[in-house]
């Protein structure tokens, strides 16, 4: 099993114009084998059935003259036995007769034996015995004495017992080996008195087998050997010493046939005589009888030769064929990785090559305009909620989606049950048609499920939703499910409206829903009177330290816990987790301190004791207080800048620093992060870099006790050398020079 499983890691490690040429030679090598056993296993049936027949016929011309010749003796018997003048004596005890009248009764019978022997050649003795054991013979050619057809020995075997219960008319007709003297063919006939049908005795007539002579010759019957099976199964064939091929009686069945004798290597041909009950038997080896098959094989081994030649060849050359339009478009593909883009592959033909090839055409169109590549990062920077203003202009621009509109919602589909490749390519075609005509931009996401965003009026995105589902289960008779969050004025609140789908999602997907309902929103799942979606908002201001917009939203919310009647302690767990949030952020910059002891007991007591009015702009004022100092310096850089510094500053000593592991863990374009990062720094990264590392060094230098080669490990450079020449460069010292002057040492 080992062998196999190895055999076929090693097949499967081929080039592919090696795997299929192998497997077309192995293909065919299989074909053209199985077809010249199935040819050579029909061919020899073929031969065999042939032979078989011609055998029959040939056995059947042979058995036919010897039929006169037995039918002849039979009728001159029945002429014989039914005499008057023999039954006469027969049926009194002609030994008892007296004088003249016994002698007249002896010597009719002996002459009419006499005559019968005369009339056929081949008769060696003719014997007749009555029911009183007197036996009578024809005085010729006798191989016993007729006293032992009367004897122990002789009934012993039989045959008196079968010619009584033999009830038709018919002779039993045998062969008998005398006293192991030569074999004869003996003819039983039981004579009845044709008056009373009473048994008066028994005609036995021995017939030398010379006169089979004729059949059993093998000259006669061309090859092989030539035998008859009597009723007793006895198997005589010609020559006393010649040694009886094999024959199996039991497949002899029927009147006439032939089988094949798989085990001994024969093929046996048989015929049934109906006077005597024998069956005439040929026998031939089948090697002989197949003789010709041996050239007929020789020729298939020829013909498979030269066929598995040419056909790996031409698979050779149809493996190059296939191969090669795969080989160029690996070499495209791995230009197009070093950034190569003009290019283009020429389909020769409309195979499935062709059509790889034109898709793959359409895939570097794609890749050179960027859209799919932008339309996936501007969806997943929209769902992280990292979107700044200058890639928002940037997306806007570029994918003509509207990113400053009023209000914004997330749409999660879901697939209830799987369908086909083909379908769900519909579906996508659906969509991006639906997109053209509407503010709406979509992706796939994995297991069947689909995110849309919608931007515009709050009153538009509604209708819209269900104008896509319904077209969506019109079109393509879909099981599908959409699931809304809640509206935001802020693109990067789409993250927030996104994780409410997609919590409404996985809280009703499964049995909770049902054929009517298509449609699920937020608000109608919980109906709950939390105002998360408040929460959400001034959450996300708090963090980008925009306080006129978190007073704006206070405002709102002040109205709709007056319409919505909302209870005091979910007004009280709102606030708290508005001002848990505070001190988190102030904890972050440093600020934790400016809160007193008291502070949580102060929040608590007022929380409790007035109205939300008054709680809500009293903490727009504390925000004001401890977030506004510092809100012009927060918003000078944009968050994935902030997180890029932040990096900097502390992995400033890692030699693999650079800008492609930054934008790794920022999740941007190396090229517009370049961009960005000295648009909002003011210098280029590389610079920026150097200024960290320049500072760190320079603070280093100050204590005498740092080496100089630590001190350039410790800032990112693994040769002291370099590190000495670029420092000179950047201050016009060496170390060593900084650090004399730095002590005072140099006037």
């Amino acid at each position: 099993m080992r062998m196999f499983s190895n055999g076929f890691r090693i097949f499967h490690d081929l080039k592919l114009v090696k795997k299929l040429w192998l497997s077309f030679s192995l293909v065919t090598l299989l074909a053209l084998v199985i077809f010249a056993l199935l040819s050579s296993t029909y061919i020899k049936r073929m031969m065999t059935d042939q032979e078989g027949n011609a055998m029959l016929q040939k056995i059947e011309y042979f058995t036919g003259s010897m039929d006169s010749y037995f039918q002849s003796i039979e009728k001159s018997s029945q002429l014989l036995v039914y005499n008057e003048n023999v039954q006469e004596p027969l049926s009194a005890n002609a030994a008892s007769l007296n004088g003249m009248e016994r002698i007249l009764s002896y010597n009719y019978i002996y002459d009419q034996l006499r005559q019968l022997s005369a009339r056929f050649i081949g008769i060696e003795a003719i014997y007749l015995v009555d029911k009183f054991q007197n036996v009578y013979d024809s005085g010729v050619g006798m191989n016993f004495t007729p006293s032992y057809l009367v004897s122990d020995e002789f009934t012993s075997q039989g045959w008196y017992d079968k010619m009584a219960n033999n009830k038709s008319s018919n002779s039993l007709w045998s062969f008998i080996k005398w006293r192991d003297k030569q074999t004869s063919i003996v003819m039983f006939k039981t004579i009845y008195d044709k008056n009373n049908l009473q048994v008066l005795g028994y005609l036995i007539i021995s017939i030398s087998p010379t006169i089979l002579n004729n059949y059993l010759a093998s000259s006669n019957l061309d090859e092989g050997t030539n035998s008859i099976v009597d009723s007793n199964g006895y198997i005589f064939s010609a020559g006393s010493g010649e040694s009886i091929p094999p024959i199996h009686t039991d497949q002899l069945t029927g009147m006439k046939g032939h089988y094949t004798n798989e085990s001994d290597d024969y093929v046996v041909a048989y015929s049934k005589h109906p006077l005597t009950q024998w069956t005439f038997v040929h026998t031939i080896p089948q090697s002989l009888l197949l003789k010709d098959l041996k050239h007929i094989n020789n020729l298939w081994v020829a013909f498979l030769g030269v066929s598995l030649i040419l056909m790996v060849v031409v698979s050779v050359y149809i493996s190059k064929t296939i191969s090669m339009p795969l080989r160029k478009m690996i070499r495209m593909l791995r230009n197009v990785e070093h950034g190569n883009l003009n290019m283009k592959f020429q389909p020769l033909f409309k195979d499935e090559l062709g059509d790889l090839g034109r898709a793959f055409n359409h895939m570097i169109d794609k890749v050179r305009e960027g859209e799919p590549l932008m339309r996936e990062k501007l969806v997943r920077s929209l769902l992280e909620g990292r979107m700044t203003e200058t890639e928002a202009s940037f997306f806007t621009e570029r994918l003509n989606f509207q990113l400053d509109a009023a209000s914004f919602r997330v749409v999660l589909l879901h697939l209830h049950s799987s369908y086909e490749k083909e379908e769900l390519d519909q579906l996508e075609s659906i969509m991006h048609e639906f997109e053209e005509g509407h503010e709406m931009i979509s992706i796939y996401l994995s297991n069947e499920q689909y995110c849309l965003i919608f931007n515009g009026e709050n009153d538009e995105a509604l209708p819209n939703i269900h104008a896509l589902i319904s077209e969506l289960k019109e079109r393509q008779e879909l099981q599908i499910y959409a699931f809304v969050g809640n509206h935001y004025e802020h693109f990067n609140l789409i993250k927030t409206s996104f994780e409410e789908a997609k919590a409404l999602l996985n809280y009703l997907v499964g049995e909770q829903m049902d054929d009517q309902t298509n449609t699920y929103f937020v608000g109608d799942s919980w109906k709950s009177q939390y105002p998360e979606a408040f929460e959400n908002k001034l959450l996300y201001y708090m963090d980008e330290r925009d306080i006129d917009n978190c007073a704006a939203v206070m405002e709102e919310l002040i109205v709709y816990a007056r319409a919505s009647h909302l209870v005091p302690h979910v007004l009280y767990a709102f606030m708290a987790a508005l001002y848990n949030h505070l001190y988190k952020l102030l904890i972050k910059s440093g600020q934790s301190t400016v809160m007193d002891k008291n502070w949580f007991g102060d929040v608590q007591e007022k929380l409790l004791s007035q109205p939300l009015e008054k709680n809500g702009r009293q903490f727009i004022t504390r925000l004001r207080e401890h977030l506004g100092v510092n809100e012009q310096k927060e918003k000078k850089h944009s968050r994935n800048i902030l997180k890029s510094l932040q990096i900097i500053n502390e992995q400033y000593s890692d030699i693999g620093l650079g800008i492609d592991s930054v934008v790794e863990q920022v999740g941007l374009n190396a090229n517009y992060f370049s961009q960005l990062f000295k648009k909002e720094v003011g210098v280029g990264f590389t610079d920026y870099v150097g200024q960290v590392r320049m500072e760190h060094a320079k603070r280093l230098l100050e204590d005498p006790a740092n080496k100089i080669k630590d001190v350039a490990l410790q800032i990112g450079f693994t040769n002291p050398h370099y590190f000495s020449i670029w420092f000179k460069e950047n201050t016009g010292l060496s170390p060593s020079q900084f650090r004399k002057q730095l002590l005072g040492q140099i006037s």
